[in-house]
């Protein structure tokens, strides 16, 4: 039996997408014999916690905490805010929360968990001194993980297998950070050496995973997001058959909020008195500042169900009671390679999918042979018109699909992890 240790800061009760993919990896290898032992903070600051998530950490897993310190701490009793999941893209702020990115920006690299750094070295060598392990895998961001792994790999000489989950310097909001040209220079230097360090790079995207070679990485691999069947083995209740509803799940800024959605949703309530009737929106996370005066300057907010947070399991049973599940994407840099993870959830509920994206990326290549996804480029009114009617129409038939996503499953994810490890 193989021991896999799995460098986390996002571990239940943390909540959120960060914590999906190494809780459910970590459960299915532990079905194939393989032992994850699992290392992350005891703590911490995150906008999102989810203490339903401890339920799913199989009881034979060893989990390894140590105390974190994070200024963010310090910067939320400031602000008397909770930290916000895409407060380093935000455009407008005031001058003290610019300072304090400034400060964030600067003083910590690469992010605010570099504290955790050393006294994390320091705790895992001596655990490895006692239980050695036959690879480390580390997820990232936060990218300090990586650098965790990076020391463990030089000084004890294991095998290392880098997670991206997301880009580093190649990530949309890197070019616009308030950084000093030698933090800037610190961040590069930092990704390089852990590309050219791990044995392994793991990317979500093809795209990126291709930018992670032209960074330096030695060998890369891809291993999308994905879906566990067990989240899709409750009794839900049937639908309301009255209704159309949009669903969205996840974060939604101003990046992805487009204003030609809302605009051919108001084309098609004025000229479709059924669908106006029958069309409800419910969005389930985070919203930028202005959503809702969005929606009530189309006359929607009416029709709007909007939870700030759901527990996974509440978001799975509420992605199921909708007509209609929405995914859209940010035109920014790292567009060609982002793939939202909710994106594979939704593929397992089986219920019609509107992807909003760039025409070529990964995202419409992933979805362009699933039959139920629709994809409809930035600005394409008409093509949405089409598309929303279409799928609005379907619903109110008996319409079933019947697509093999099982290649998403992390199940048949976790075998392919596997054989990546044995290759190494």
């Amino acid at each position: 039996m193989k021991k896999i240790l799995i460098i986390t800061y996002y571990w239940p009760p943390k909540g959120g997408v960060g914590v999906q993919r190494w809780l459910k990896l970590s459960k299915y290898l532990n079905k194939k014999k393989y032992q994850p032992i699992i290392y992350t903070s005891s703590g911490g600051v995150t906008p999102l916690e989810d203490s339903t998530l401890i339920n799913e950490v199989p009881s034979d897993i060893e989990v390894l905490k140590k105390n974190i310190f994070e200024p963010q701490k310090l910067f939320s009793f400031f602000t008397q805010q909770r930290p916000n999941s895409d407060i380093l893209i935000q455009k407008e702020s005031g001058f003290f929360q610019n300072m304090l990115i400034w400060l964030r920006a600067n003083l910590f690299i690469p992010d605010t968990r570099s504290l955790w750094i050393n006294p994390s070295v320091q705790f895992l060598n001596q655990y490895l001194r006692n239980n050695p392990v036959d690879v480390v895998i580390s997820t990232g961001p936060p990218h300090s993980m990586h650098l965790i792994a990076l020391a463990l790999k030089q000084q004890n000489n294991l095998k290392w297998i880098a997670d991206f989950r997301d880009p580093w310097t190649e990530i949309e909001y890197f070019e616009n950070l308030p950084l000093l040209s030698s933090s800037r220079s610190k961040h590069k230097k930092l990704e390089k050496k852990v590309l050219n360090t791990a044995d392994l790079v793991l990317s979500v995207s093809e795209s990126w995973s291709n930018n992670l070679i032209a960074l330096g990485a030695q060998k890369t691999s891809v291993l999308t997001n994905g879906y566990d069947p067990d989240d899709y083995n409750d009794n839900f209740p049937n639908k309301m058959e009255s209704e159309f509803k949009i669903g969205y799940f996840g974060l939604y800024n101003a990046g992805r909020d487009h204003s030609f959605f809302w605009e051919t949703l108001s084309t098609l309530s004025k000229n479709e008195v059924d669908f106006s009737q029958n069309l409800q929106l419910l969005f389930a996370g985070e919203v930028h500042s202005d959503f809702i005066n969005v929606l009530k300057s189309f006359k929607f907010y009416e029709k709007l169900e909007y939870h700030d947070y759901l527990s996974h399991r509440d978001s799975i049973r509420n992605m199921m009671q909708c007509n209609l599940l929405l995914v859209t994407q940010a035109d920014e840099k790292s567009i060609n390679g982002r793939i939202p993870a909710k994106l594979f959830e939704y593929l397992a509920t089986k219920q019609p999918i509107l992807v909003i994206g760039k025409k070529n990326s990964d995202l419409e290549k992933i979805v362009s042979n699933i039959s139920y996804v629709w994809f409809v480029d930035f600005n394409n009114q008409d093509l949405l018109y089409e598309t929303i009617l279409k799928i609005y129409n379907l619903s109110r038939l008996e319409t079933s699909f019947n697509d093999d996503i099982s290649y998403f499953s992390r199940d048949f994810q976790a075998q392919e992890l596997i054989n990546l490890i044995e290759s190494l």
